[in-house]
Parts: structure tokens; C-alpha cells; sequence
């Protein structure tokens, strides 16, 4: 293990109790955050390691240092040693030497946010000059080592909505660094507006980059680095480092940096805000948590199984939050003042052919007759109204996977005739749960398919343009050259 932190003093806060600590270690391994230290004489109980504890301390560098949710990994009674692991975050706050007239009374923001998981092909390149004495060398060895996009979310509560991102490789690590600072003529992310739409952030990225994003770092305060490697206050999140060569390519961010030019930009203005709105009621962030999972697990009969259970939820949401749902396939008016009455005489008619074989057929099929126009809210109903809602095209190969191939998997366990079948099932349900978030959150860049569900006039039926609002972007930035 590695020694990052050395406490010289701090308090370990616990639900009911505390007490204060003169000295203790702080190691990193693979990710994850330990803290070592002695305990006072009778602070530890046996039901204390189902129980979480906070720090609050200082370092011998003069940080102030805080850990949130430390659960107990060891004691030893013998000398009351007492090993915890993170199991949240370290916040590392720095004095502040700069005085208040320079820095006003402005609240913090979102400086810089390192990431693990994502991978990417940067778009842009930095141009630098080479001069020597006799002139300008020419040099055509173009680095693209960064990807720059605009970002547009409307989140009541906060006026700006008008923010730049810059993607790059972290100088601290191996891991991507995005850079909040460079906001010349669009607005300041404060980190309480951050921290509301943070889980909807690392969604997207998740989304866009076919495999689940971690946050590792966030940098914020009054002061930084300019060059993203440290701040005034640093959180440190704890966590095992993730693996990061396995994503899908449906949305083609690592493939060349022509396509990440034009995905970033259209991704960030013109869909996270879609996206952020439609998590609120759909739980998006849930779908493609499950995609990813689909994604990495070796087996095609785990992985579709997880995929058709994210499809029956994205449905029940769907449903959930359709405040305009028609109970009634026929209007009520239509159906009680005319088509029941009509349905009944010719039941009646046919009555004694109804009851040759059993004389209860007529009554029971009569008592239906009632509840034939209410919606059952089936599972087969949810998926066309959800599909519908998410401009999928409903030809063979969609009706295949509503009526047979769900009920088959769900009720059956079966996948298909044969493992080319059976892959074939998996990358059809993958391409259409992809599509119905592009889709709903109106994506309309690269899409990778591996296989083709529908044709590309079908596509366009289903996925017709759409009349965008006019957008007000408001931001406190002036342009700055």
C-alpha cells in the first residue's frame, strides 16, 4: 500500500459517539482509501463494524482533511490498532492565502473532474510553433490531444445553462481530465449546480462512451493549477480501479477523431439536456448501467437476460410517467352508447350455440364484455407504446422480440434455436435499447450498428426531424480573446 495522507490530529465521528485521534495513516491500494490509527480504551464495541464513521482532521502538510463513511476492516484488542476502508471520499481543503478583495465573495465552482472508463479519440489538436534561429521549422506532426464542446443544460433553480468542457489526458495521471475553466463567452458550473446534475452527467458519459464512467477526482474552490493537477479543494473518491478496454463502439467516440468531433458537440448541446430532463422520469441512468453490465458479461444468455429486464423497466417507467395515457382503446362515449349494446344483442342472438357445450359460456363471456375496452397494461401494450414513444420502427424484427423472443427468454429460457441465433437476439435487443435513449434524447450523429434491425428508410420513418425550440443560452462570461 501506498502512504498518501499523515494525520496529526482529527476526530472520528460515529453514530451516537466519537473521539479524537492524535495520529494516523492514510493508504491508497488499486483505488482504494484505508485509514490506520489506535483507538482509545473502550471506544470500540462488537457491533461496530456494521456501523460507518466520518473523519475530520488535519495533516502534517496543514490540510484539512475530511473522510466520509469509514467502515472497520480490523481491530486488534490487543493493542487497539483499528483499520477502516473509504467508503465514499477524502476532501482535502488547502488555507486560502489569497485575500478576499481578489477573489470577492463568488461561489465555488467546478474547476476540473478526472475520470476512469472513458475512452476516447481527441478531436482537436494544440498548434505549436517551432522557431529556430534561422526561422519557423515547419512541422506537420499533428497531436490531437484534447476535444472541446459546448454543454447546454436548463436546471430549474439555476439561471446558467451555457457551459465549456474540455476533454484532455490528466498530467497527474492516465486518466481523463475535463476542464471547466475555459468558459470565455459561456458561463461559470458552480459545484452545487454540478452536484444536481452530476449523476445525470456521468450517465451520459456512460452512455456515450459504451461502458460505465467513474468519477475520480473533483477539483473546485478559489484557487487552482492551470494545468488541472490541484486546487484549494480536492475530493478523492474511493473506489477500485476500473478496467477500461472493454466498450461498445455504438456511438464511435474511439474510433477516429473526425467522428468524436462531431459526436461531442451535438452530444453535449443539442442532447443532455433531453437527457437530463428524461432520467428524471425514465431513470435512463438505471438502462445504461445495465447496457454496460450486458456489455462485459461473457455470457449471451446472462446478457440478454439483463437486457430484456431493463426493457420491462424502461417500459413500467415509460407508463409510470405518461401523464397522457387513454385508459380506452375506443372512446367511452363510442363504446357504452353504441358498440357494447351492439356486442350484447349479437351475443344474445347466438346464445344457445354459445351455451351448447356449458351453459355458463354466455354469463361468462358476458361479464367480459365490460373490460374489453380498458387497457390491461400488458407487457406486449407496454413495449409498442414505449416503442412508439421512442420512434423505433415495428416490422417483423420488432415483432419477433415483443411477442416470441421476450416470452421465450422470460417464461422459457430459451434464447434461440442456436448460439448464432442467440447472438443475433442479444445484438438486436442491444441496438434497439441503445436507439430508444438516442432516440428520446433526440441523438442524431454516428450510431454504429453491428447488426441491422431495421432498414435505413424504416429508421426514417419512425425517426422523423423534429421542430427544435429556440434556445436562450444565458451565461456571465464575457468573450475573452
Amino acid at each position: 500500500m501506498n502512504l498518501k495522507y499523515t494525520i496529526i490530529e482529527g476526530t472520528l465521528n460515529g453514530e451516537m459517539k466519537q473521539c479524537e485521534i492524535p495520529f494516523a495513516l492514510v493508504f491508497e491500494e488499486n483505488g482504494i482509501y484505508f485509514l490506520e490509527t489506535f483507538l482509545p480504551v473502550d471506544f470500540f464495541e462488537k457491533n461496530d463494524f456494521s456501523k460507518k464513521y466520518n473523519l475530520t482532521g488535519k495533516t502534517e502538510k496543514g490540510y484539512k482533511i475530511e473522510i466520509k463513511d469509514l467502515t472497520y476492516s480490523l481491530y486488534q484488542g490487543k493493542n487497539r490498532k483499528a483499520k477502516f476502508v473509504c467508503r465514499n471520499y477524502l476532501k482535502l481543503t488547502k488555507e486560502n492565502n489569497i485575500s478576499k478583495e481578489l477573489i470577492g465573495d463568488r461561489e465555488d465552482s467546478i474547476l476540473f473532474i478526472e475520470i476512469e472508463g472513458f475512452n476516447t479519440k481527441f478531436s482537436d489538436y494544440t498548434d505549436v510553433k517551432k522557431i529556430r534561429q534561422y526561422g519557423e521549422v515547419d512541422d506537420f506532426d499533428i497531436n490531437f490531444d484534447h476535444t472541446s464542446c459546448s454543454m447546454y443544460a436548463q436546471i430549474d433553480g439555476f439561471r446558467e445553462n451555457y457551459f465549456h468542457l474540455v476533454f484532455s489526458k490528466s498530467v497527474s495521471n492516465d486518466l481523463i481530465s475535463i476542464d471547466f475553466t475555459k468558459n470565455s463567452g459561456q458561463g461559470i458550473l458552480t459545484f452545487k449546480h454540478y452536484q444536481k446534475l452530476k449523476k445525470q452527467f456521468i450517465g451520459f458519459l456512460s452512455l456515450i462512451n459504451g461502458g460505465d464512467v467513474y468519477v475520480r477526482r473533483e477539483l473546485t474552490g478559489k484557487t487552482y493549477k492551470v494545468d488541472g493537477s490541484d486546487s484549494q479543494i480536492v475530493y478523492i473518491y474511493s473506489f477500485f480501479k476500473k478496467n477500461t478496454s472493454n466498450t461498445s463502439h455504438y456511438i464511435p467516440i474511439n474510433d477516429n477523431h473526425s467522428y468524436s468531433s462531431s459526436i461531442f458537440q451535438n452530444a453535449f448541446l443539442e442532447c443532455f439536456n433531453n437527457f437530463y430532463h428524461s432520467d428524471i422520469k425514465l431513470d435512463l441512468v438505471s438502462i445504461i448501467s445495465s447496457l454496460n453490465a450486458s456489455f462485459t458479461t461473457s455470457g449471451i444468455q446472462q446478457s440478454y437476460s439483463i437486457l430484456i429486464n431493463a426493457l420491462e423497466k424502461l417500459c413500467s417507467n415509460y407508463q409510470k410517467s405518461n401523464e397522457n395515457l387513454i385508459e380506452n382503446y375506443i372512446p367511452n362515449e363510442l363504446w357504452e352508447n353504441t358498440i357494447k349494446d351492439n356486442l350484447i344483442k349479437v351475443l344474445k342472438a347466438y346464445k344457445p350455440q354459445i351455451n351448447s357445450n356449458d351453459k355458463n359460456n354466455f354469463s361468462i363471456f358476458n361479464s367480459k364484455i365490460g373490460d374489453l375496452n380498458r387497457r390491461k397494461n400488458s407487457t406486449v401494450e407496454k413495449m409498442y407504446e414505449l416503442f412508439k414513444f421512442g420512434c423505433i420502427p415495428i416490422n417483423e424484427n420488432v415483432n419477433n422480440l415483443i411477442n416470441k423472443e421476450r416470452h421465450t427468454a422470460v417464461h422459457n429460457g430459451e434464447f434461440g434455436k442456436n448460439s448464432t441465433e442467440e447472438y443475433i437476439n442479444y445484438l438486436k435487443l442491444d441496438h434497439i435499447l441503445r436507439d430508444l435513449i438516442l432516440n428520446i434524447i433526440d441523438y442524431r450523429s454516428y450510431r454504429k450498428h453491428t447488426y441491422e434491425y431495421a432498414t435505413i428508410e424504416e429508421r426514417r420513418k419512425a425517426y422523423p426531424k423534429r421542430k427544435k425550440e429556440p434556445v436562450t443560452y444565458v451565461c456571465s462570461q464575457p468573450y475573452r480573446k
